[in-house]
């Protein structure tokens, strides 16, 4: 079995290939960031050094986390793009088993830790065992470095990763150990474990343990504009996706929220466009269109509920809009809740106007607003 195995989730960019137990190439490239962009170079490298075309491949590994969000992302999405134009199975592993693998030693506990910042820590136990990688004690979480050192399970206990220094000291016990390994998981590793597992019966999702707003600044300034970043996203954000959907929506009487399936339908679709906003490299809105011809269409805005008024939404259909603009789109048209005086105002703000009515168009029986705004090419201006 020929597998190739990715990760960028934590602080390299790497990748491996293995036929069974045989490695046939490696390469680590050091540092967290840029890895968007490095990834590819450093696949072909390996893929290079493997001597092969990624057609030969069986299968397709990749790290899901925890770690960064725009790490796990990069990886992920990349495993899945090629495991459907290969048409290959898609494996994840979890940074915390890669890990503790690499680390293990017969007769002692492992804990992976990873540096989450803030004060925090992602980790996973595993018990003792006599020969490889013991049983997980519980599945990967955050905690508070404090709360952590006291979750520790009892014996010796040896500590892995990027936050292992840090919760040894808070620790301070005489029975852990720092494990001598790498503190980003290995890929021959991640493949390995990759090979252990069963045929997936469907691509991996991402393991985002640390909900959004835990990235966001402790004290936000009322009404303060909100620094976004805005990147372009397809069927692979679906998981997340949703959750903002779900946050967004779900005390709102407008409908039912989405669930990653429903969003990976409507990414399918001819046109779809989705632009995500990300704050400190955490997903806080989003903004999904349709293009069909000249004419467009919202399919949703959402924001999460405590970062509106923030200019979160403002941003995503500003981008969006121009967006549209690019593609020669001459309309967008969007529904908007007649009674959701601030959506009006934003729409009315970005030149929406109101053009129709629909009677019980929500789920829970409310009346929407059709609101259209006209887009000129560039340089003409509209009568």
């Amino acid at each position: 079995m020929k597998l190739l195995a990715i990760d960028t989730a934590l602080d390299a960019c790497s990748a491996a290939i293995l036929d069974g137990d045989k490695v046939l190439a490696r390469v680590i490239s050091p540092g967290g960031k840029g890895n968007a962009e490095r990834l590819l170079p450093v696949l072909e490298q390996a893929r290079s050094l493997a001597g092969l075309e990624l057609r030969q491949l069986d299968a397709i590994a990749a790290t899901i986390g925890p770690g960064s969000f725009t790490g796990i992302r990069t990886a992920l999405a990349t495993a899945r793009a090629l495991g459907l134009a290969l048409n290959r199975p898609v494996h994840g592993v979890t940074t915390t088993e890669a890990l503790a693998f690499a680390a293990a030693q017969p007769g002692k506990g492992i804990v992976a830790v990873i540096d989450a910042r803030r004060g925090e820590v992602y980790l996973q136990g595993f018990a003792a065992a006599d020969a490889g990688l013991g049983k997980a004690l519980a599945e990967p979480q955050i905690l508070p470095v404090a709360a952590a050192a006291a979750a520790l399970p009892a014996g010796a206990t040896l500590l892995v990763g990027s936050g292992a220094a840090l919760l040894l000291q808070a620790a301070g016990r005489g029975d852990l150990g720092l494990a001598p390994a790498e503190p980003n998981p290995d890929p021959v590793i991640v493949a390995r474990l990759a090979m252990a597992q069963p045929r997936p019966q469907q691509s991996p999702a991402p393991l985002y343990i640390r909900p959004p707003d835990a990235a966001l600044p402790a004290v936000l300034q009322p009404r303060a504009a909100l620094s976004v970043t805005l990147r372009p996203c397809g069927v692979e954000a679906a998981d997340i996706l949703a959750l903002l959907h779900h946050e967004a929506f779900d005390s709102g009487a407008h409908g039912e929220t989405w669930n990653a399936q429903s969003f990976r339908d409507l990414l399918a679709m001819p046109g779809a466009l989705c632009l995500l906003a990300l704050s400190a490299d955490q997903p806080v809105g989003f903004l999904l269109l349709r293009v069909a011809a000249d004419e467009a269409e919202v399919i949703s805005l959402g924001v999460k509920s405590r970062l509106r008024r923030l200019g979160v939404a403002a941003a995503l259909m500003r981008d969006g809009l121009a967006q549209l603009a690019g593609r020669g789109v001459r309309r967008c048209f969007l529904e908007v809740a007649d009674d959701n005086a601030a959506a009006r105002a934003l729409y009315t703000g970005l030149g929406f106007q109101a053009v129709g009515h629909r009677r019980g168009y929500y789920a829970a029986g409310g009346d929407a607003l059709v609101m259209q705004k006209l887009i000129p090419f560039p340089g003409e201006t509209l009568q």
